[in-house]
């Protein structure tokens, strides 16, 4: 280990920074972040430094390096631009016993400073001991992005607790024990819905010995194809779950950030083929929520856009059982956008609407009168094997023949296929329709080809974004 990590208290200490440029600018903010008292040694300032000093929120010692200011301050940073000067404060600061930063110069420096992910009171630092500083950015970017919304509120809440769960349980491995199960289960996950009420009673139970396993359904929308579509929050539920029910449409990438013990099981359907009953599936859930399981029921699309969330959410609250619904990017918004097409458009399309191409047994057929109406985008979900018949019903209901149409067939996937054509002669220039498969019709489609977005015969490429 090059060097030795630790996070210092600076609240009301004493911070020297020679320097008065941007780099020096950057620094006065990090460390008034952290409520340090901060003198600013440098004979010129920015306009921002010399704002704060006019304010009294530094202060200045306006002249060259003055070596006497170093023995009166905790902690020094070097960021002119001159190696020369930098150098001579990294030399009186090792004299005077101080940790000295000089910006840009590793083998000057007494410390470093981290990439820092602030999530206050949570702080996270990375560093690669100045080495690498663009790998640790992004590393740091990496995990800021990972961490749930609410991991702050974690922190705090925990604080909260310690002094209660301490009295209650003074052996230190009971408390680590008791901690781990309340981080890995449903008081945590509380806590990160924003329910802090529900998670101090699963916690007061736990502590009393009375909490049983509490189960949850998580309806999470795992977006049109592409694994990186889910959203930060899907995919910190898709981690913690116990079980996970997915689409046969759901990336097995995705499916990869799973838990390694968790149990996977495909409850897809496949049109016109075998399926999974919905009974079955409200079924399950239900079973293994009452059971204490966490569930993370995987939708492709978003769950409640032809996805038959409402469906699963209903037999849930009828069951009287814990839920959350996690909105996805739905297949109308993701596809359009990987092949180039908007759904609205300020001179083209004034508004969107989304239909399913496919009934249910029974139900009434679409009524598309009222959608062929001029200035409006139609998409129409699962119409794959009912292509040619949708586009004659659209002309017959007045739309003319000659209006721009897509295809877009396993939309968002690496295999992405657009083709693209008129209501007239779309259907005949797809020659077999892969699923899953998106219609769109109307003249925002012909916006793809004019810029060069557009595939015009059905071969497997992704469409370039």
């Amino acid at each position: 280990m090059d060097y030795f990590p630790l996070f210092a208290d600076l609240h009301h200490r004493p911070c020297l920074i020679v320097g008065g440029g941007a780099v020096a600018a950057r620094k006065v903010r990090q460390l008034r972040r952290a409520g340090a008292r901060v003198t600013v040694n440098a004979p010129e300032l920015t306009a921002e430094l010399q704002s704060l000093a006019e304010a009294g929120e530094i202060a200045h010692a306006s002249r060259d390096f003055d070596p006497a200011l170093i023995h009166t301050h905790l902690l020094i940073i070097a960021a002119t631009d001159d190696r020369q000067t930098n150098h001579a404060v990294a030399a009186a600061a090792r004299a005077s016993q101080r940790l000295c930063n000089v910006v840009d110069d590793g083998p000057a420096c007494t410390f470093i400073v981290p990439s820092v992910v602030d999530r206050s009171p949570l702080l996270i630092a990375v560093s690669s001991g100045g080495q690498a500083p663009m790998l640790a950015r992004s590393l740091r970017q990496q995990i800021d992005a990972w961490l749930p919304a609410r991991v702050a509120n974690l922190a705090r809440w925990i604080a909260r607790w310690r002094k209660r769960v301490g009295q209650a349980l003074p052996s230190f491995p009971d408390r680590v024990e008791f901690w781990q199960q309340a981080l890995d289960g449903a008081p945590a996950e509380q806590v990160l819905a924003g329910r802090e009420a529900a998670a101090d009673d699963l916690l007061e139970a736990q502590l009393n010995g009375r909490s049983a396993a509490r189960g949850e359904a998580w309806l999470v929308g795992a977006g049109p194809g592409d694994p990186e579509l889910i959203t930060q929050r899907g995919l910190n539920l898709l981690q913690r779950a116990d079980a996970v029910l997915y689409d046969r449409l759901v990336a097995p990438a995705l499916l990869d950030h799973a838990r390694r013990d968790a149990e996977l099981v495909c409850v897809g359907k496949q049109g016109g083929g075998a399926a999974v009953k919905q009974a079955d599936i409200n079924s399950q859930l239900i079973a293994r929520v009452r059971r204490g399981q966490r569930v993370c029921r995987l939708k492709g699309g978003d769950p409640f856009i032809f996805g038959r969330g409402g469906e699963e959410l209903q037999s849930l609250v009828d069951a009287g059982l814990p839920y959350q619904v996690v909105p996805g990017i739905t297949a109308a918004a993701g596809c359009a956008a990987y092949a180039g097409i908007p759904l609205t458009h300020r001179e083209l399309a004034a508004g969107v609407s989304f239909v399913t191409g496919h009934r249910a047994d029974g139900a009434p057929a679409t009524d598309f009168k009222p959608l062929v109406r001029s200035g409006q985008t139609l998409v129409i979900y699962m119409g794959g094997r009912r292509l040619e018949a949708l586009c004659k019903e659209l002309q017959t209901h007045g739309k003319s023949p000659e209006t721009p149409a897509a295809l877009i067939e396993r939309g968002t996937t690496p295999a992405q296929c657009v083709t693209g054509g008129t209501l007239a002669d779309l259907a005949a220039r797809v020659d077999k329709v892969a699923s899953p498969a998106l219609l769109i019709v109307g003249d925002v489609v012909a916006l793809a080809e004019s810029l060069r977005w557009f595939v015009s015969e059905s071969t497997d490429a992704r469409v370039a974004i």
